[in-house]
């Protein structure tokens, strides 16, 4: 079967929404992940041998970041693995037929520091950081993932950044929305950081720029995220007053209180962050939402309505 869209990782919570809103469903191929495992190579080798797939959109990814803190360093552990060896895995796969192959690999801001000495927001070509001093360890392997796309499609690939993405329902997992709105319910939410930079991703747009990637062949680095940047104080604290009339409810604490506290990494944290989205918007012709739209319409679409 021919022009095929390989989608991995097509149950989380991204991809899922990608299959629900892309309008071509006939062409999308949407192996569950009991079934097609990406750190196997032979299996990897044999699916993509079986299909004359048009493009592979790679949502699979380890992103639980403090599981994979725990794992820092362990090149065998699953981190690693999914992000790093299960992203060559495809890409050599691919070799036979990998220029007629659109490889569209959905990365994250975290492979950028968040550091005073090189804050964001960050523009779509500034380079993903190498040192892992600077990096949690899953902003590492994701980074090391962008290199092994660059290094091995040079140039021929296309690769997405997303920052904290956010949709309104998804039963699989809470989001960097949903959950503290699902705290607030319990009254069990904790104080949100006041002086933490940071932009947000929707899903829905996200998923839109996807499919203008695939329609019109776009290669190189995009950002999907937010037009602006807030802090997590502020963007819950308007969720809230527009899901619960409630204003004033929520503690804040600056990071470095934080840190003291928990004993946490810093590098858990990238504290001036976001992702800048200039270059994106001009070379898609999209426009994207600011973080206070993106919350609207979330509400619109029945966010804090379960």
């Amino acid at each position: 079967m021919k022009d095929l869209i390989l989608v991995t990782g097509s149950e989380g919570m991204i991809g899922s929404r990608f299959i629900e809103l892309y309008p071509e469903k006939n062409e999308v191929h949407t192996p569950r992940q009991i079934d097609f495992d990406i750190t196997d190579k032979n299996q990897v080798k044999a699916l993509i041998a079986s299909y004359e797939f048009k493009a592979v959109v790679h949502f699979a990814a380890f992103t639980d970041v403090d599981e994979a803190e725990k794992q820092r360093g362990k090149k065998e552990l699953s981190c690693w693995q999914v992000n790093v060896e299960g992203t060559k895995n495809l890409i050599e796969a691919m070799e036979p037929r990998k220029d007629k192959i659109h490889f569209i690999h959905i990365s994250t801001d975290m492979v950028f520091s968040g550091l005073a000495e090189d804050p964001g927001p960050y523009s779509e070509n500034h380079p993903a950081e190498a040192k892992l001093e600077n990096l949690s360890w899953y902003g590492y392997t994701k980074s090391e993932a962008e290199r092994v796309v660059k290094n091995k499609l040079d140039g021929r690939a296309t690769i997405l950044r997303l920052i904290y993405p956010v949709r309104a329902k998804f039963e699989g997992k809470l989001d960097f929305l949903r959950n503290p709105l699902t705290l607030y319910d319990e009254g069990k939410l904790y104080p949100l950081y006041s002086d933490q930079q940071i932009s947000i991703s929707f899903v829905d747009e996200a998923c839109k720029a996807i499919e203008k990637m695939i329609k019109d062949n776009k290669t190189g680095v995009f950002h999907a995220s937010s037009g602006d940047t807030t802090t997590p104080l502020e963007i819950i604290s308007y969720m809230l007053e527009k899901t619960r009339k409630v204003k004033d409810v929520i503690a804040g604490i600056t990071l470095e209180e934080y840190l003291k506290q928990s004993g946490d990494s810093p590098l858990r944290y990238p504290k001036y962050g976001g992702l800048s989205i200039k270059v994106t918007e001009q070379k898609l012709g999209m426009k994207f939402s600011s973080w206070h739209q993106i919350v609207d319409k979330l509400i619109s679409q029945g966010l804090g309505q379960d």
